[in-house]
């Protein structure tokens, strides 16, 4: 019985799920370099809104969502948050809203995959993945029309 529990939690997460439909992306990030950032578009197919609460990602030690402000001529970044309005979409964007990732462990290869998960403010978790494009790609990758597409299909740590 106890073996059965334990199973149980393990695997919980594995079926974790939101009604929010991620297509995510980022640039390739040179050797030696300790950040990297995720763009996407976010779809809300559910009748709730949704809030982000976390994100992880294995290959980082923490992830921040920021927004790129300019004041008085100086570009920063400040704390932001992803809030996705029932039935609606919100995308992040360089220059904008984005999830930084902070002490990234190794570099993010071009032409890759990777997983990262979202924690929900109502609980909610899901797994998801990003593509990497180029270390100039401004929009997502136009080789990876999909993440199940043919062009990207290698998953890197």
């Amino acid at each position: 019985m106890r073996i059965c529990v334990v199973l149980l939690l393990v695997t919980l997460p594995l079926f974790a799920k939101s009604d929010v439909v991620v297509e995510a992306w980022a640039r390739a990030t040179p050797p030696g370099v300790s950040n990297a950032v995720i763009y996407g578009l976010f779809d809300n197919k559910g009748a709730e809104e949704m809030r982000v609460a976390e994100i992880k990602f294995a290959g980082a030690k923490h992830a921040m969502i920021h927004r790129t402000v300019e004041e008085e001529g100086m570009t920063r970044m400040v704390h932001g948050e992803i809030l996705v309005p029932a039935g609606e979409r919100y995308e992040l964007t360089p220059g904008g809203l984005h999830v930084m990732l902070m002490g990234v462990s190794s570099a993010l290869e071009q032409g890759c995959r990777y997983q990262f998960q979202i924690i929900w403010e109502n609980g909610d978790t899901a797994n998801h993945e990003f593509v990497t494009g180029g270390y100039g790609q401004m929009v997502f990758p136009a080789d990876a029309k999909s993440l199940g597409g043919d062009i990207v299909t290698r998953l890197c740590p």
